[in-house]
């Protein structure tokens, strides 16, 4: 105890000045011991008084300076370069902390101890009404009670969390924020402090939701000109290659008539070829730009034939369970239209992943429907995603697949089932115009 407060004592100014003025005695001493003892018996014959009197604090200086620049001014530039930094990194705080950004700092048991003014602009809340209360005021109620319990496992964790939230003003209007909090750790790595810093993404969502609207009018758009150009093509050009098919064969009934132009029998039946062909290429063409057997006979018997269909074309097993009990025909109620529609192309565009991507012999895919949800599982057997892998963004075709499932408020879910694979899972609400949170 007595060493440490000696040690205190001595780095204060006063502590300071005290052990220069010893070792300014010390070194006299010495220097006195040195010239009067030693030097002076040795040459004080040949040198004069004068440089004696010289050389005393010419030593005293030499001697004294570089103690006095290590133990005094040399800490002093170390101490002006750390509190200059130290002001540099305050300034740089006080610039952050007043950022368009809202910051919450809290102490270890979340209660709030100061807000910067964005907080106030965004919540209503002042520093003096949220000084002392907890983040609790700016629950919206939409946030379950396991939504918090995972976020504050997350925090204890890894010591950060980030997310959205959607929290209540002071005024009661409930406003989307991305959040931000941070663990401020003590020397003795205990939690000390939280800070949160959040900003308001109304705008934001507003802007994805119309963009969302925007995407959902030119799907729509899209699916509606494809009907349009398939029933043309099944009207106009149809109609044309059965008429020409049936002039066909009654060209070939008049020319087996005559002995003298039975050799043209051969010319009329591969005009009849090709014309099979084109109907067969026209059909092909129809079903890709709208299957008109989604209309006919519903969302079920069309992923049945979509699954026939790719089977044949690849030689991959495809099949479709669940249908029997998913009651989209008979007693059950009608898919909406646009949700037929999309769910069909987002099963196109699964099996066609598979075919390019999975190396899988087999496709398993299942159609739930209730009262509150419709479910779409699409599983294959092949060689899945490697582990850690992260499903980019830009895949146009996932792409594809996400914007059809946000535009009908619904989830996407990409896993790997029992046995290897992937299985991609699309959920649904019952009624397409009921909000639900999508998770890509």
């Amino acid at each position: 105890m007595v060493k440490h407060n000696l040690k205190y004592y001595f780095n204060s100014p006063l502590g300071k000045m005290y052990l220069i003025a010893l070792l300014i005695l010390g070194v006299q001493f010495l220097i006195m011991v040195l010239i009067e003892i030693i030097l002076k018996p040795a040459f004080g014959r040949k040198i004069g008084l004068a440089f004696w009197e010289f050389l005393d604090p010419v030593l005293l200086i030499l001697i004294v300076t570089p103690f006095i620049y290590i133990a005094i001014v040399r800490p002093l530039e170390k101490q002006q370069i750390t509190l200059r930094q130290q002001f540099n990194e305050l300034n740089i705080t006080a610039v952050t902390f007043e950022s368009r950004e809202g910051v919450t700092v809290t102490d270890a048991n979340n209660k709030i101890l100061r807000v910067n003014r964005a907080f106030t602009e965004i919540t209503g809340y002042s520093n003096e009404e949220a000084i002392g209360k907890t983040p609790r005021i700016l629950h919206s109620g939409r946030h379950d009670k396991q939504f918090y319990n995972n976020m504050w496992q997350i925090l204890e964790r890894d010591r950060f969390w980030s997310g959205e939230v959607w929290n209540r003003n002071k005024k009661g209007d409930i406003y989307p924020e991305w959040l931000t909090i941070t663990a401020v750790l003590g020397d003795d790595g205990q939690v000390t402090n939280y800070v949160g810093i959040f900003s308001d993404i109304s705008e934001r969502k507003a802007g994805e939701q119309q963009l969302r609207k925007l995407t959902a009018h030119i799907q729509t758009a899209r699916e509606e000109e494809k009907t349009r150009i398939a029933r043309e093509i099944h009207d106009d050009l149809g109609g044309t290659l059965t008429a020409l098919k049936m002039e066909t064969y009654r060209l070939s009934g008049k020319l087996s008539a005559n002995e003298q132009t039975k050799p043209l029998l051969e010319h009329v039946e591969s005009m009849t070829q090709l014309i099979d062909n084109a109907v067969g290429v026209t059909r092909r063409v129809i079903s890709d730009l709208h299957p008109t057997i989604l209309d006919d006979l519903g969302l079920v018997v069309a992923l049945e034939w979509q699954c026939g269909q790719f089977s044949k074309r690849t030689g991959i097993d495809c099949r479709l369970s669940g249908a029997e009990d998913a009651g989209e025909n008979g007693e059950e109620g009608v898919l909406d239209k646009t949700v037929a529609i999309n769910l069909f192309r987002i099963f196109q565009e699964a099996l066609t992943n598979v075919a390019q991507h999975s190396g899988a012999t087999g496709v398993k895919a299942e159609f739930q429907q209730n009262d509150e949800e419709i479910i779409l599982t699409i599983s294959d057997n092949g060689r899945g995603l490697p582990e850690g892998h992260v499903i980019p963004q830009t895949s146009y075709g996932l792409r594809g697949m996400r914007e059809r499932v946000a535009q009908l408020n619904g989830q996407i879910l990409f896993d790997q089932p029992p046995g290897g694979g992937l299985r991609v899972t699309v959920i649904l609400p019952a009624a397409p115009g009921q909000d639900r949170d999508v998770r890509i």
